[in-house]
């Protein structure tokens, strides 16, 4: 008997310590997040995965919708331009960002170094555009983003980004694993108020 109420608190802490850090999950209420080997449990519907790169006076900044792209599932795709109005792109805090007026925008999608997908170049309006695009495979994709005009030479210019894409049922068993942690808790947590309460009864 003494050695099940050592080895409850034991588990519990283990328990504890596995969900806060190895059960990666974003919690809309606090905004924190943990990494885990669980990948990212993501609880916020309205969010967008954002990534960005600065090259010369300009940066593209890429979101998707939903954040975690899945494979055979459509995922909106946003680009936006932006330049810098003071010289070169240094430190970015210490320059005026402005979206352009109009720019030409290439992408080439990869997966496994081989192309999959082509968005020939297009002229926009704005500073900004969007597509909708199925990826059709899981794992990391590559989409090289080739901003055209890039200089009063006419230069072209290419931003990487990386995209992991998750298979369709894949957050749904990351899902059942959070689900049978927390079914364990409880269960942890009954055995310990059960041997409490016969410990009371006897006395």
């Amino acid at each position: 008997m003494r050695k099940i109420k050592i080895i409850l608190p034991v588990c519990f802490c283990i328990l504890v310590i596995f969900v806060s850090h190895d059960a990666s999950a974003e919690l809309p209420i606090l905004n924190t997040s943990v990494d885990g080997i669980f990948g990212s449990l993501n609880w916020q519907p309205d969010a967008l995965n954002s990534d960005s790169e600065a090259i010369g006076n300009y940066e593209v900044i890429i979101t998707t919708d939903p954040i975690s792209p899945a494979m055979d599932q459509v995922t909106h795709i946003q680009f936006k331009v932006f330049n810098y109005n003071q010289g070169s792109y240094g430190d970015k805090l210490n320059y005026a960002e402005m979206g352009v007026n109009h720019f030409t925008m290439g992408v080439r999608i990869y997966h496994n170094d081989v192309l999959v997908h082509e968005f020939l170049p297009q002229y926009h309006d704005g500073s900004s555009w969007s597509t909708d695009y199925t990826f059709t495979q899981s794992g990391n994709h590559v989409l090289k983003v080739d901003l055209y005009n890039f200089d009063k030479d006419h230069n072209v210019v290419t931003y990487i980004f990386n995209v992991p894409v998750s298979t369709k049922f894949g957050p749904i068993f990351q899902y059942i694993i959070v689900a049978a942690v927390a079914a364990f808790a409880i269960i942890l947590a009954w055995v310990g108020f059960s041997m409490k309460r016969k410990k009371t009864q006897k006395v």
